[in-house]
């Protein structure tokens, strides 16, 4: 299993090959799109592993940072392309759910929130043990503040509620339970979870529309 997540700022790769794991969390600052290669062929020679060696490969598809999505995906189709290689998607939400869960108990159910920009916000509600119950969506503020139940936010949105942090280790979690599963994606339906336009594109329609 290799697995791989940059929908939020810190990247966070996971390696279980043979039962020899290592974990990674690249920070903001590194460009992950230059980085995530290097890192995972870092951590393969440290638990003395060849590439050649994982069969399946995790990749968080979004919500979260449009380039970021895109870079994680890209490289998950670039190790698949040729290979008869298993392919798990997971979101941002399924992370954040876990780790609210394994470090608070919660009695209910609850809305994970991630900042979609101006003034809109992604959601998705899980029940108390972590298991989704809702479709991905986009609300208002409004709509936001008029949620009944518990809020789970990411930390370095700082948006409120109960805030928590991605890890690596969540994400291998996760990535293996469905591994166990067999909760397979076909590889040639590999695409970002993309409940808005990105900024840019909507600028490049604001300017359209101004000009027609």
């Amino acid at each position: 299993m290799i697995a791989i997540s940059s929908s939020t700022k810190r990247a966070l790769i996971a390696i279980d090959i043979n039962g020899k794991r290592a974990t990674s969390e690249l920070e903001s600052n590194c460009k992950h799109a230059e980085n995530i290669l290097k890192e995972i062929d870092r951590l393969l020679q440290e638990i003395g592993e060849p590439i050649s060696g994982n069969d399946c490969y995790s990749v968080v598809i979004g919500p979260g940072s449009f380039t970021g999505i895109r870079i994680a995906i890209s490289l998950v189709k670039g190790f698949t392309a040729c290979q008869n290689d298993h392919v798990i998607t997971l979101t941002t939400f399924d992370l954040m759910a876990r780790s609210h869960i394994k470090y608070k108990k919660s009695e209910k159910n609850f809305f994970c929130v991630i900042n979609a920009l101006s003034g809109l916000y992604y959601i998705c509600e899980y029940n108390q043990y972590g298991k989704k119950i809702s479709n991905e969506s986009i609300i208002t503020k409004e709509q936001l503040s008029s949620l009944d139940g518990e809020i789970v936010t990411l930390k370095e949105e700082n948006l409120g509620g109960i805030q928590v942090e991605l890890t690596a280790d969540i994400l291998l979690m996760l990535s293996l339970e469905k591994l166990k599963h067999q909760d397979f994606t076909d590889k040639n339906l590999l695409s970002a979870l993309y409940l808005r336009k990105s900024q840019a594109e909507d600028n490049l329609e604001k300017k359209v529309a101004k000009n027609d």
